[in-house]
């Protein structure tokens, strides 16, 4: 029961459905090591500065926190936009059981410089230690958004999910279960010796209109598990498509 509930508090975050209206920009100030991600790369420069010009880090403190501040975590680029995705702290600065906390400022391209034309603050809430696993772009017919991957291990009990969500007027909107899909689970690290254990992973994909999530490894029982699972975009939600026993499968083994 303990597991249960740490892992619900832990990975089960949905998006915050709020109204569609641009977000103030985050009053914190840069985190220390603000720069790690951003100093090779200037159009990161560029995203950063359109979208926070006046944060700074806070030099009057001898030793400014890490956690609770601004860090700049990736630069997504679209077609015709691009999108800055920053944290509230730095990764693995936050206890075991705090999730990273993400929000988005989106960009346009005005001549030389961008320009800010939105921004949705706190969108979501995922992983452990403040860290996310993955954060990339996809399409998926018409829609572009963004794939969330968090997770991480307790007692041995390891588990990832991954969160979807598409961008529609300068907002993320989550689509899909509200607990995200399984991105993989197991328990080698509880079992140990003493006998054989689940250890299953999951990779995914996009192919036209559809997402693919492929999962394979081995059950505690010592059977392989190798199959896709496919989601179709309708509406507002991801509908399960094809692989409807392996994902009822992936839910329910989830800790």
């Amino acid at each position: 029961m303990l597991k249960t509930l740490v892992f619900s508090a832990l990975f089960l975050f949905g998006c915050n459905r709020v109204a569609q209206a641009a977000d103030p920009p985050l009053q914190l100030p840069l985190c220390p090591d603000w720069s790690q991600n951003v100093e090779t790369d200037i159009e990161f420069w560029q995203a950063l500065e359109a979208a926070y010009p006046s944060a700074r880090v806070n030099t009057e403190d001898e030793e400014p926190s890490r956690l609770s501040c601004l860090f700049p975590y990736k630069l997504l680029r679209y077609d015709k936009f691009e999108v800055l995705i920053t944290l509230a702290g730095e990764p693995g600065e936050a206890c075991h059981g705090c999730p990273a906390q993400l929000s988005a400022a989106f960009l346009r391209r005005a001549g030389q410089n961008l320009k800010l034309v939105g921004r949705h603050k706190n969108f979501t809430e995922v992983g452990t230690f403040g860290y996310v696993i993955s954060l990339e772009p996809f399409s998926l017919g018409s829609q572009q958004g963004i794939v969330v991957e968090g997770g991480g291990t307790f007692q041995g009990y390891s588990t990832g999910v991954l969160v979807f969500f598409v961008i529609e007027n300068g907002r993320m909107r989550q689509v899909g279960p509200e607990n995200g899909i399984s991105s993989g689970d197991g328990n080698c690290g509880a079992v140990m010796d003493e006998g054989p254990c689940r250890d299953v992973t999951g990779e995914w994909r996009v192919e036209g209109d559809r997402l693919k999530i492929r999962y394979s490894g081995v059950r505690e029982d010592r059977t392989k598990i190798d199959g896709t699972v496919t989601y179709k975009l309708k509406g507002d939600d991801l509908i399960l498509t094809s692989g409807a026993k392996l994902a009822i499968e992936m839910e329910e083994s989830r800790p």
